[in-house]
């Protein structure tokens, strides 16, 4: 067997394991969760590529790697568009050697444009897509790769006949946890607490950031598509303000900036949810559902690292927030005005709720 022939199966074998990876993503419920095992899916694609010496491919996997994350974990979407598409035009000027290296340059671009419209043109553009990457893989001898698309376009067929396919897209309705936070995404959350809240209860932006810098683990953005629709504020302060907390009267308009701290391995937790707000049109079963999932991942992921949570407080300023605590087993304690509610999350209930006995033996 020559050294070509080896080379050739070892590829298979990556195909064969990105695709493996691929229908695993599949039983991933959290977001984060399944992005990352789908950037392992392109790493191994990227391999494999690389082995066929199939340079179009390669390369433009390593942009759906980068492009796929940070739409994902920043709000800059529409300077990342226009950015790709530039660099689709680029790699297949650079890699046009054969005719069929245009193929998936095509295929990319097709995809990145049925994104920005509506489900029936994304779902079109998608079958032509993968119908282009199926030839280019035959023809550079990738057959799982080739069989992987073909599964697309059938998936794609049906979607437009059945309806959503999960093998067909990450949801475009999920919830993200930001890098940073920048000036665009912290105006957009003023406009949204203005709108819901009222300026009685909105933090300022500069304060918004203030407080983000303090502990940059404390902020989930809630989104359709690449829009903004709402977002989750939590935050991680001393004991002694969580007490203080459950002691008020009314709503704190603010937090003492020195009282909140980051997270550290082997420490208690004591944290407020400031805010649960999404625009009126998403105040629906399914984005409580969602937001439900994400917090309980978060529990749980805050115990495998060591952070012990001994309690959650969260405010209650609208019916959509009261729902989303009730929906999570928080408990009223208190009225904090007319129409603000306190709830809380003890410590037993984190322990009874969200975490197995194995879980619990750990929690101290």
């Amino acid at each position: 067997m020559d050294l070509s022939t080896i080379i050739i199966i070892i590829a298979q074998i990556l195909g064969i394991i990105s695709w493996l990876l691929l229908l695993y993503s599949y039983t991933r419920e959290d977001i984060d969760e399944l992005l990352y095992v789908q950037i392992g899916v392109c790493v191994f694609d990227v391999i494999s590529y690389l082995m066929l010496g199939a340079d179009a491919g390669l390369l433009i996997c390593l942009v759906e790697l980068i492009k796929t994350w940070l739409y994902y974990k920043t709000d800059k979407d529409r300077e990342i568009f226009i950015v790709s598409i530039f660099i689709y035009i680029l790699i297949g000027l650079l890699t046009i050697r054969h005719w069929y290296a245009c193929l998936p340059v095509i295929g990319s671009l097709l995809d990145s444009f049925g994104a920005s419209r509506d489900s029936k043109t994304a779902n079109a553009c998608s079958i032509i897509s993968n119908t282009l990457w199926t030839i280019y893989d035959i023809l550079i001898l990738s057959f799982v790769g080739a069989f992987n698309d073909i599964v697309v376009v059938l998936c794609n067929i049906s979607v437009l006949f059945l309806g959503y396919s999960r093998l067909m897209h990450i949801s475009k309705f999920r919830i993200v946890k930001y890098g940073y936070l920048t000036k665009k995404t912290i105006n957009k959350i003023y406009g949204l607490d203005l709108k819901n809240y009222g300026i009685e209860n909105t933090w300022d932006p500069k304060y918004q950031k203030e407080v983000y810098k303090r502990n940059e683990d404390s902020l989930f953005a809630i989104k359709y598509k690449h829009e903004l629709c709402g977002y989750i504020n939590y935050i991680n302060i001393v004991p002694e303000e969580y007490q203080r907390f459950k002691r008020l009267k009314k709503m704190p308009h603010k937090i003492d900036l020195d009282k909140i701290i980051k997270y550290k391995a082997n420490r208690k937790a004591y944290i407020v949810f400031e805010s649960i707000n999404v625009k009126k049109e998403y105040e629906k079963e399914q984005t409580i559902n969602m937001i439900c999932k994400k917090i309980s991942s978060f529990i749980k992921q805050k115990q495998r690292q060591r952070i012990y949570i001994h309690g959650i407080l969260g405010f209650a300023l609208t019916e959509f927030e009261e729902n989303v605590y009730l929906s999570l087993g928080f408990t009223k304690i208190k009225d904090l005005g007319e129409r603000i509610k306190l709830y809380e999350l003890s410590e037993d209930d984190v322990k009874e709720i969200y975490l197995n006995e194995s879980n619990v033996r750990l929690f101290r």
